[in-house]
């Protein structure tokens, strides 16, 4: 049950607008004798980016709007319905050096999925963000953000989409000029919890999750709480070792699955097995029986939301079968 959404221009004007805010400056790679702690914070070779094939969410289309300096792309993920009831979700990607105008808009989760990025609000440092980072931005407050002058940069934003802004507030938007960008003075995003051994795009639960409803060792930890800036659901982070799967199981109030790493699976009872690479978005409706896990040549990872929280039910069944596992696991070679 994977959806497709049309692009608006008003999904785009609110992505343009759910970005960041703040006015100092923050370093680029112009600097041409950068100290130790600097270099290490911006040219550390396993984060930037410097091909859009290295990234691993989707790229979208173009951006065409003139609140975006430079490159920029999107690709709608979710859509706030009636069923899930989860904010509107997209991935946006910038080429080097691009970035979003100065703006407002409602409150805003940005995750990100890939490269080296910044993220400022009006009248704090710029700060420098990285895959993994988890950044909250409140509703109406200036910001922008964008890609490093090295790095593609790939962000999922999770955000308000019913946002009203207060009559007098001042929502225009306002051009990150060159100069500015260019003179740049950035510090080290402080929220960072990314240890230097995680293989992840999330951090992994130090311990393993093991349960009879699991068919070996899953990590569970948790990317945010459900008391959140844009009013989402709590998000968890899910790693699955090579060929772990849960039984068939139901959400009274329904889920939404992200992959991030790996491949995997998800099945919909009556409805044909779903191979999940990163970035696809797998939907449960409230109710319906599912399962879902890793294949059996790769660790697998996804963001779990249980939608609708107010419903918590949740009923366990039976695992498939070892052999319609495997057959699986050849269909994937394949």
């Amino acid at each position: 049950m994977k959806k497709i959404f049309l692009i608006s221009a008003l999904a785009v004007s609110i992505v343009l607008s759910a970005c960041g805010s703040g006015q100092t400056q923050v370093p680029s790679s112009n600097m041409e004798n950068p100290s130790n702690e600097e270099s290490e914070s911006l040219n550390m070779d396993s984060e930037i980016v410097t091909s859009i094939d290295q990234l691993t969410f989707p790229l979208g289309q173009e951006i065409n709007s003139d609140s975006f300096t430079g490159t920029a792309y999107i690709a709608p993920m979710i859509s706030n319905d009636d069923i899930y009831n989860f904010p509107a979700t997209n991935n946006v990607t910038f080429e080097p050096s691009a970035r979003s105008s100065w703006h407002t808009h409602g409150g805003m989760i940005i995750l990100v999925t890939g490269g080296v990025g910044y993220y400022q609000e009006e009248g704090k440092p710029a700060q420098i963000i990285r895959k993994g980072d988890v950044i909250e931005c409140e509703a109406g407050v200036k910001h922008w953000h964008g890609a490093s002058p090295d790095s593609y940069f790939s962000q999922m934003v999770i955000f308000d989409s019913d946002y009203v802004p207060e009559d007098d507030m001042n929502t225009q938007e306002e051009m990150v000029t060159d100069e500015y960008y260019e003179n740049l003075e950035a510090v080290d995003y402080d929220g960072r919890n990314i240890t230097d051994n995680n293989a992840f795009m999330f951090q992994k639960a130090d311990e393993p999750f093991i349960s009879d409803t699991f068919s070996g060792p899953a990590y569970v930890s948790s990317i945010i709480e459900g008391d959140n800036v844009a009013g989402a659901p709590g998000l968890h982070y899910v790693v699955f070792d090579k060929g772990v799967i849960n039984n068939w199981h139901t959400h009274e109030g329904g889920q939404i699955l992200i992959a991030t790493d790996g491949i995997g699976y998800h099945q919909i009872e009556g409805e044909d097995v779903e191979i999940l690479h990163p970035g696809d978005v797998a939907f449960c409706p409230p109710g319906a029986k599912h399962w879902h896990g890793g294949s059996s040549d790769t660790e697998f990872a996804h963001i779990s939301v249980n939608t609708n929280p107010d419903l918590t039910g949740l009923e366990w069944f039976d695992r498939i079968s070892a052999e319609e596992y495997d057959n699986l696991s050849l269909e994937n070679e394949e």
